[in-house]
């Protein structure tokens, strides 16, 4: 309910009633998630936790200040779900490692090319992307660990995560157009939610 106000808020430039509801999208996220699984990865609740500070600060996203520490609260959250994926992992793939490292180096490359960041903003832009990739890269350890649908659902987010933060930022660098808010939250939310349904439906319970 919270995510559909969202986007049809966002959709009809009803901005005070889009900040609210973003404020609320990672608090009514993690009550689904502590209330839907029965073992709870305190992990898991971290990096819900940064994602809604890096949700609150980018509401002031043209402030470079709010801007870059909206990164990196999203860069911790990233970082806590990539060591929650790995502890479930259990173990690591090295081939599929090698394999996916040699596939997410040129990808990294490629994103960053397209973003176009200015030269202040270069180390935090390298830095965020790596991080997102390396936590795809942890939810493909936990689905060939625990190969099933739930996994394949994380995984699948994870995917979609890097889309969603790669293409708000590449509107950001090189022109917002008139529904960036709906467009970009789509997905974003499809992430997240997608990460935490399959969390609850393989490793909750």
């Amino acid at each position: 309910m919270v995510a559909v106000i969202n986007l049809i808020s966002a959709l009809y430039f009803k901005e005070g009633l889009r900040k609210i509801t973003k404020c609320l999208l990672m608090p009514a996220l993690l009550v689904f998630y502590i209330f839907a699984s029965e073992q709870i990865d305190f992990l898991v609740i971290a990096a819900l936790v940064f994602s809604c500070a890096g949700d609150v600060l980018l509401i002031k996203k043209d402030k470079e200040i709010f801007f870059k520490l909206g990164l990196a609260a999203f860069l911790i959250s990233h970082v806590f779900y990539l060591v929650a994926f790995l502890i479930m992992a259990a173990g690591l793939n090295y081939l599929a490692l090698i394999i996916s490292v040699i596939i997410a180096v040129p990808v990294v490359l490629i994103i960053l090319k397209l973003l176009k960041a200015s030269p202040k903003m270069k180390i935090p832009v390298i830095a965020y992307a790596v991080v997102i990739v390396l936590m795809s890269l942890a939810a493909l350890q936990l689905m060939l660990a625990h190969p099933g649908f739930a996994s394949m659902i994380v995984f699948a987010a994870s995917l979609i995560y890097i889309f969603s933060d790669s293409f708000m930022a590449y509107l950001l660098f090189n022109g917002k157009p008139k529904y960036f808010n709906f467009i970009t939250m789509l997905p974003y939310i499809i992430a997240q939610g997608g990460i935490i349904i399959g969390l609850v439906l393989g490793f909750g319970g």
